[in-house]
């Protein structure tokens, strides 16, 4: 399949990697092939480049080069800041809170704390994606130790209020906050005074599956999940996947350059898409006016969503109906749900979702396809 003979609307849940990414990650995994930990000259070669690229992605991120720990992504990342706070504070906090609206890799980490006896309070949010701050403030104790908040929702694009955040957990309590930003990277604004904690995925900016960040604050202590041989400042053992470290500095660097431009592109084609879905009578736009140009979210009332999203797929247009990790599973859409709509609107969600890189031909073609899908099969039910 060449780029022209299919449209790809799904960049939330994975974007194709940039050509200079394949070549950093072959050329490193070919010539500095040997393990970052060996105490020998190519062990120290290998040692050097893995230096090489925590430096610029600190550069990148506006952080110190000791608060950057590789990991195989966010999912990843988001298991060790999360219970790696609790269990380092178990002997003094029980309390975390979270929103209705996170990722299932926070959600799910949530639901196994409250398990093992901690007390969580899931924060709401309303269809605009306002978050009740008043309930945040009202939620925080002396016995909360770790408050998480991702940056941009993965199916609405909700951008989150995390300065407002930051500044009330840490005017109001001992906590943390960890900011889930992997569909906010080289996106949105991630400005590293207002997180102790942030974690995001290669494989979202144009990077390899299985890369991922997390930024670890100097005031932010973990306890390790991974014992073994002590890398990554012994949070995360294991041998040094040079090739997808170095993959994933490379990522950033192409990603936050286009930045300008595809934010603008995105922003074109967003205002186009919102304007022309506005017109056809079933259609519920989700996504409110200043959430990232990134994600457009939209619900059908007369015909089920995964039936037109199927039918796309068929005319080589692919989109998403809800998150990418939970889409297999029957039912609703839980952020659609929490944030107050009905369950038609929640069954019937389709989420578009952009790089930048797109151009306003493929959306006008989107469009006409859609509209013929509409009229050509039947309506629900």
């Amino acid at each position: 399949m060449n780029n022209k003979s299919y449209i790809y609307f799904d960049c939330s849940a994975t974007t194709k990697p940039y050509p200079e990414v394949i070549d950093t990650f072959d050329k490193v995994s070919l010539t500095d092939f040997a393990n970052a930990s060996s105490t020998h000259a190519l062990g120290y070669q290998a040692n050097n480049l893995l230096g090489k690229a925590r430096s610029q992605v600190a550069k990148y991120l506006g952080v110190l080069e000791e608060e950057v720990i590789f990991t195989s992504g966010a999912t990843e990342g988001n298991n060790l800041s999360i219970k790696g706070v609790c269990y380092h504070n178990k002997s003094w906090a029980n309390r975390i809170i979270t929103t209705k609206a996170e990722h299932p890799s926070v959600l799910e980490v949530f639901k196994e704390l409250e398990k093992e006896g901690y007390e969580v309070i899931y924060l709401d949010y309303d269809k605009e994606g306002r978050l009740d701050l008043n309930e945040l403030k009202k939620s925080l104790n002396d016995k909360t130790s770790l408050v998480s908040v991702m940056a941009v929702n993965n199916e609405t694009g909700y951008i989150f209020p995390i300065r407002e955040v930051y500044e009330l957990v840490h005017a109001n309590s001992k906590a943390l906050l960890h900011v889930d930003a992997t569909q906010a990277i080289c996106k949105e604004e991630v400005d590293p005074s207002y997180y102790d904690l942030m974690t995001f995925s290669g494989h979202k900016i144009g990077g390899l599956k299985g890369s991922g960040v997390l930024v670890k604050k100097k005031n932010a202590i973990l306890e390790d999940l991974m014992i073994g041989g002590g890398q990554e400042f012994n949070l995360r053992s294991g041998t040094t996947p040079l090739g997808l470290d170095c993959s994933l500095a490379t990522a950033l660097r192409l990603s936050f350059k286009s930045l300008p431009t595809r934010k603008k592109q995105a922003t074109l084609i967003n205002r186009y898409l919102r304007t022309e879905l506005s017109k056809i009578k079933e259609v519920v736009i989700i996504s409110p006016l200043d959430a990232t140009p990134f994600i457009l979210n939209f619900a059908l009332t007369l015909h089920k969503g995964s039936v037109i999203a199927e039918a796309l797929s068929n005319n080589n247009i692919y989109v998403s109906t809800k998150s990418a990790c939970s889409s297999h599973e029957p039912g609703i859409s839980y952020v659609l749900k929490n944030a107050g709509y009905d369950d038609n609107i929640s069954h019937n969600s389709i989420r578009l979702s952009f790089s930048g890189l797109e151009d306003l031909e493929e959306a006008k073609t989107f469009m006409t396809v859609l509209k013929k899908c509409l009229a050509d099969i039947k309506v629900k039910d």
